[in-house]
């Protein structure tokens, strides 16, 4: 088995008949969606899915899955969602997908939010590219304020256009040589007017449970 394998099948035992469940997006959390919904059937466990893309809601369908939308739940038990870097004090870099607006809303929302990856998401410090995403309305206006501040931008594409997240916003990256302070460069970016949400995660993350070839450990 391979680490993403062994991480997500390690979140199944914190999934309990009666739960709201909120799935992440990405290759590991689709692989734990799909290895919840042969434990909910094979178990006939009553469980209620709240998905953070339009892909995972499809995934979750196709695992046979009951999905609702968020406003739809009174509260979500636990989200489990993947990362694609962690650092050794549980701060996350998120949204290389796209999905990162709607999972903060639902990662941060729930009493109890597992991130699953395999080793090779480990850091000792964040760095790199930040997801940023945007107002269509002010993508020029937030690339200039970026640019001043001496910050390397890109807009993100998907073909020959601006890739479109599912709410409707533009995706701008934005690069970070190293993070020695993850919340506040969270905080500082969310300051520029025009920018909704960042990729930084660096709050209420439960557990991250990181699969290799051989097993798991658990980080909190």
């Amino acid at each position: 088995m391979n680490g993403r394998f062994n991480a997500a099948e390690k979140a199944l035992e914190f999934v309990k008949s009666g739960m709201v469940v909120g799935l992440g997006s990405g290759k590991t959390s689709e692989i734990f969606i799909k290895l919840l919904g042969k434990k909910v059937k094979e178990n006939k466990m009553r469980v209620v899915c709240v998905p953070t893309s339009v892909r995972t809601e499809k995934v979750a369908k196709k695992a046979g899955l009951v999905v609702r939308k968020l406003n739809e739940v009174k509260e979500v038990d636990l989200a489990v969602d993947g990362a694609d870097q962690v650092d050794m004090k549980l701060n996350l870099i998120k949204g290389y997908g796209g999905a990162l607006l709607r999972e903060k809303i639902v990662d941060y929302g729930a009493k109890r939010f597992v991130v699953i990856v395999d080793e090779s998401k480990l850091r000792g410090e964040l760095s790199g590219w930040i997801p940023l995403e945007v107002s269509p309305f002010a993508v020029e206006q937030v690339r200039r304020e970026l640019k001043k501040l001496g910050m390397e931008e890109k807009t993100r594409m998907k073909k020959e256009r601006k890739f479109i997240t599912d709410n409707w916003n533009v995706i701008i990256d934005v690069r970070f040589v190293k993070i020695n302070n993850p919340k506040s460069v969270d905080v500082f970016l969310r300051s520029i007017p025009g920018v909704i949400e960042t990729g930084i995660f660096s709050e209420k993350v439960s557990m991250v449970i990181v699969g290799s070839k051989t097993g798991v450990k658990l980080l909190s």
